[in-house]
């Protein structure tokens, strides 16, 4: 018996009211995790609900078949027995990181558990599930499923093979394994369909998107003789545009389409929200430390974290680092 599905095992024992929560700004990652383990949760008889600090970007609202993700103060409150219930948080290893709902909660919730796939300091390991070789949280939703030996419905089938195409680029991202391969082929045996998957992720997004990620394009300076790309995400670019900040997040990863590019830099700000930094390269340019030195996580090539600096200074300070990986 692995000793993570055991800490899982023995958190969900000992309680009966869970709420399950994701990072702010979701993607379908965080999203089709939650509703695989909801599932879960449930088929083990256990009072269960999601809540999360922001809603669903539209691309992803198909998973949503039962409207099962809730909104914090949107269409949810806290239950009034909120001191009975327990938390999951999935898809990140820093709590703070599930956005207001943890203002709201971490001092009402009587225990938080976290299961994840990005790197974080050691401390952070010893209580939770975290396992940074998984493709997905919902890799390891569905590893969780098959250790208790639970069926599945195709609800949770589909959410959780969004959540890996999302998370894989398709199946292109380093942390693809044959694992990963045998569980998609599980999921669409149960219904999945990839076509339609691609086609709501890929395919389905705003005009509104389309003139953002002109604007984060036309930010784009290049720095190391081509290799590396920064860009801006503004909030002047969001009330220009009228599109959503999850919309234009994406973008980052469009100059590792480019040839000899190995780094990609995305600063970027909500309107009236905190300064963030995402990372993504190639190889083994390792941006994973960069972001873990400075109170964020995530994987050697793809990694972020939150500031304590202005905009402009958190770009000088962000290319001063970078600079640093080309020494």
């Amino acid at each position: 018996m692995h000793k993570d599905f055991q800490k899982v095992h023995e958190f969900i024992s000992k309680n009966d009211k869970f709420i399950i929560s994701t990072h702010e700004s979701p993607d379908a990652d965080g999203l089709g995790s939650e509703i695989g383990f909801l599932e879960l949760l449930k088929n083990l008889g256990k009072k269960a609900i999601i809540i999360n600090s922001d809603p669903a970007p539209e691309i992803c609202k198909f998973i949503d078949l039962d409207n099962e993700l809730n909104v914090l103060h949107e269409n949810i409150e806290l239950p009034n027995d909120i001191e009975e219930y327990v938390q999951f948080v999935l898809d990140t290893n820093d709590y703070e990181n599930i956005g207001s709902a943890y203002h709201s909660l971490h001092d009402k919730v009587k225990d938080c558990f976290i299961i994840d796939h990005h790197e974080k300091n050691a401390d952070t390991y010893k209580n939770n599930f975290i396992k940074v070789e998984a493709s997905s949280a919902c890799e390891i939703i569905f590893d969780i499923i098959k250790y208790y030996k639970k069926d599945y419905s195709f609800k949770t089938a589909q959410a959780l093979f969004t959540g890996i195409i999302f998370d894989t680029g398709s199946f292109k991202y380093s942390k693809t394994s044959s694992h990963t391969f045998e569980i998609a082929a599980a999921l669409t045996s149960k219904g999945a369909k990839p076509v339609v998957v691609h086609q709501h992720l890929y395919e389905s997004n705003s005009i509104e998107n389309f003139e953002l990620r002109s604007h984060i394009l036309s930010s784009m300076e290049v720095f190391q003789d081509g290799k590396l790309i920064f860009m801006r995400l503004t909030p002047e670019m969001l009330k220009k545009t009228g599109a959503i900040f999850s919309e234009g997040e994406p973008s980052i990863n469009l100059p590792l389409t480019i040839k000899n590019v190995v780094a990609s830099v995305l600063i970027k700000q909500d309107i009236d929200g905190p300064v963030k930094v995402s990372m993504r390269t190639k190889g083994n340019l390792d941006v994973a430390k960069i972001a873990m030195e400075n109170g964020g996580g995530g994987h050697k090539n793809a990694a972020g974290f939150r500031p304590k600096l202005n905009f402009e200074d958190t770009y000088d300070y962000v290319l001063s680092e970078m600079n640093k990986l080309f020494e």
